[in-house]
């Protein structure tokens, strides 16, 4: 099935615009996934993981680590209507790449805890320190990078806090196939992401020309 978003149009209002984009995002989403079939789910999260397993295997060898095991991501735990990421997740983890999710706490801020830990013990903020890259949630992206989130206002604080702890490890936004806009509603303290992963196209730097 293919989708688009609309154009976004600014108003004098950006939480307005905000909010009515959220809206549209997630409709598409419900109207999208209304159509998968058990096994076009285990397509996308397929898709997703060999895309992202290729991401983090070139960036690894750039940045001089021989193997992946050992290495540490963030991801997070899907909802019905967000990207299958646990098609990722479990082939990072058998790749022997340790994969943090978040704990929501008060807002807004988060914990996080090892996906491998069933008892989803928190960490503690300096478990971003041994972050090699973020692979993270979000509702649509710019070609510029700019990240829509969900609205609240988790991953704007997390964000800038884990490139400090981590020393800069990227930030990867893991979307639909149509999720990738010319412009999102934004304000100044909204995140921006140096990639976008997507089932059809695997892991594309941003911004875009």
């Amino acid at each position: 099935m293919s989708l688009s978003l609309p154009p976004y149009r600014p108003s004098a209002d950006v939480a307005a615009d905000k909010a009515e984009w959220r809206a549209l995002v997630r409709a598409a989403r419900r109207e999208l996934v209304s159509t998968w079939t058990d096994g076009r789910r285990d397509e996308v999260a397929r898709s997703l993981g060999e895309g992202g397993l290729s991401h983090l295997r070139r960036y690894a060898a750039a940045t001089g680590r021989a193997e992946l095991a050992g290495a540490t991501v963030t991801a997070f735990e899907p909802m019905r209507t967000e990207p299958p990421v646990d098609g990722l997740t479990s082939v990072l983890r058998r790749a022997g790449v340790r994969v943090l999710v978040p704990l929501t706490l008060e807002r807004p801020r988060l914990d996080w805890a090892d996906l491998a830990d069933p008892d989803r013990r928190p960490l503690g903020e300096q478990a971003l320190a041994h972050v090699d890259l973020a692979f993270v949630p979000g509702l649509a992206v710019s070609r510029a990078g700019v990240r829509l989130g969900q609205g609240g206002g988790y991953y704007d604080t997390v964000l800038p806090r884990l490139r400090e702890l981590s020393g800069g490890a990227p930030v990867v936004i893991v979307l639909h196939d149509h999720e990738v806009v010319p412009d999102v509603p934004a304000a100044g303290h909204d995140a921006v992401v140096d990639g976008v992963l997507r089932p059809a196209s695997g892991v594309t730097p941003l911004p875009l020309p």
